[in-house]
């Protein structure tokens, strides 16, 4: 799960960085960018909900597993 999280985050930071031309690690929750992030990222037009729910869903997870082996 952690190289999981580890793969996710870093095609959303790269896509993050050729859609906004800068290095950032927030992905946006809507719009414009969120389009162009997802369509970096292969997803098809229409999508936007799906990117959000899989990068919550995998990073949720991948922090889990940090919490339940280093502790909180």
């Amino acid at each position: 799960m952690l190289v999981a999280g580890w793969h996710l985050a870093t095609r959303v930071r790269n896509a993050l960085t050729l859609v906004r031309g800068k290095p950032t690690d927030q992905l946006p929750t809507s719009g414009r960018e969120l389009a162009a992030v997802a369509s970096v990222l292969g997803h098809p037009e229409g999508d936007l909900g799906v990117v959000v729910d899989e990068y919550r869903r995998i990073t949720r997870r991948a922090r889990a597993v940090v919490e339940r082996s280093f502790g909180s």
